[in-house]
């Protein structure tokens, strides 16, 4: 009789087989780990443009040259009528100041003159001189600057009216209800833009660059002027390549408008600050009506 066989096992230099554990969820098939997880548990990045996993403040991305110049133009044939009757005033304004500005340089300065001597020799003087002449436009451009960015905050309202879905109302652009930081802010800036030509006008030109959007964040955000002048720098700093592509195109824009014999001004100016107020909208995460 034989005897039987005990059933096979696994060989005795290799530990028994177990059975794997139940899965958690008590479904056949066991968990997958979440992607990008780690031992330690911490949660899967956050998607990109959220930055620093912080939620998204707003379509920052969305802003491109065409996108500011074609909002300007919708929003300005929109709301034509009103606009072009604030476009007049503006204009008529700037062509004032300039009138003025050429008068004062011209009682402040003296061009060189030539004559001839007794003696039929040609003797000419210098004029002015240099530094004079310097002077003058700084003064010429104090006054300019000062009056164009005082109209011109009564459209900067309007334009951000329109960004929040709001027409554009003439009404509003002589609204006297922040006169007072207005004129503050625009001295102040006006100050340093005037420091900065008398220092060879390139100090000048990149002052206003940095401070162009102070009646903004005041009109906007009801900041202090000094608060204003501060956020307006900072915003230029951390935005510096969409905004200096933004300062020479809508800048030429605008003066393309005044050498259309300045009424095409009418046009271009409100195009440029619906476009800015876009722009100034978009790089400070807000919302913009479509």
């Amino acid at each position: 009789m034989s005897t039987p066989e005990p059933p096979a096992g696994p060989p005795a230099d290799q530990p028994p087989l177990t059975p794997p554990p139940p899965p958690a969820d008590g479904g056949g098939v066991p968990p997958q780990p979440p992607p990008f997880s780690d031992p330690g548990g911490a949660p899967p990045p956050p998607p990109p443009g959220g930055g620093y996993g912080a939620p998204p403040t707003g379509p920052t991305d969305e802003w491109s040259i065409g996108n500011a110049l074609n909002y300007g133009w919708a929003k300005f044939q929109a709301n034509m009528s009103q606009i072009i009757i604030a476009g007049v005033i503006l204009v008529v304004g700037v062509v004032i100041l300039e009138v003025v500005g050429f008068i004062i340089r011209s009682i402040l300065t003296s061009p060189a003159e030539c004559h001839f001597d007794n003696n039929s020799n040609l003797v000419c003087n210098d004029g002015s001189g240099f530094f004079v002449q310097l002077i003058a436009t700084a003064i010429m451009g104090f006054l300019f600057f000062l009056i164009a960015q005082i109209i011109g905050a009564g459209i900067i309202r309007g334009a951000l009216d329109i960004t929040e879905g709001r027409p554009f109302v003439l009404a509003t652009v002589f609204k006297t209800d922040k006169i007072g930081p207005v004129v503050i802010t625009s001295l102040i800036t006006t100050a340093i833009v005037s420091v900065g030509l008398i220092l060879c006008y390139l100090p000048g030109i990149v002052a206003a660059f940095f401070l162009q959007f102070s009646l903004y964040f005041l009109i906007d955000k009801d900041l202090a002027p000094m608060d204003a002048i501060k956020a307006s720098v900072n915003l230029v700093k951390d935005n510096l390549g969409n905004v200096v592509i933004w300062y020479i195109v809508g800048g030429l824009v605008a003066v393309a408008g005044f050498i259309v014999c300045v009424v095409g001004a009418i046009f271009t100016v409100p195009i440029v600050l619906i476009g800015t107020a876009y722009t100034y909208k978009k790089l400070t995460g807000q919302a913009v009506a479509a």
